[in-house]
């Protein structure tokens, strides 16, 4: 666990294996973890959106990932959120944006996650440790 993480009970933690399955599972048990801090539709729907991306890139591009893990907790009228997988070295972070466009039919398929991301959180940065990817967003409402 990150020494910046808090270290309290409080804290959602869950192991999954890299399968698209896991993101539903992990969608849910998030949602329940986060039901009784009564949160805004906003923020929830932000949680969410960064949890799908987060996951879905793992399950899609982490190079001999077999195990990821989401974290979260409250912090203050914010939530911050982690997700981490055992996979070959990469930060998403680094990879150039995809150039923005005016209609869909101009849209580059892929790629966009990460911006959107980045869109919907605080601050998002990307760590490497112990041979393990960890990607954490601050999201508010």
């Amino acid at each position: 666990m990150d020494p910046a993480w808090p270290h309290r009970e409080e804290v959602f933690v869950l192991d999954l294996p890299v399968a698209m399955a896991s993101l539903e599972t992990g969608r849910l048990a998030l949602l329940s973890y986060l039901q009784p801090f009564d949160l805004g539709a906003r923020l929830i729907n932000r949680v969410e959106v960064v949890l799908e991306e987060l996951v879905s890139n793992v399950v899609r591009h982490a190079q001999d990932a077999g195990n990821l893990t989401i974290e979260a907790e409250r912090t203050g009228p914010a939530i911050l959120l982690a997700v981490e997988d055992d996979g070959a070295a990469f930060n998403p972070l680094g990879v150039p944006e995809p150039p923005l466009f005016d209609s869909l039919g101009d849209a580059m398929l892929g790629g966009q996650g990460i911006p959107l991301i980045k869109r919907l959180s605080q601050s998002v940065r990307y760590e490497r440790r112990e041979a393990r990817n960890r990607i954490v967003a601050l999201i508010a409402g």
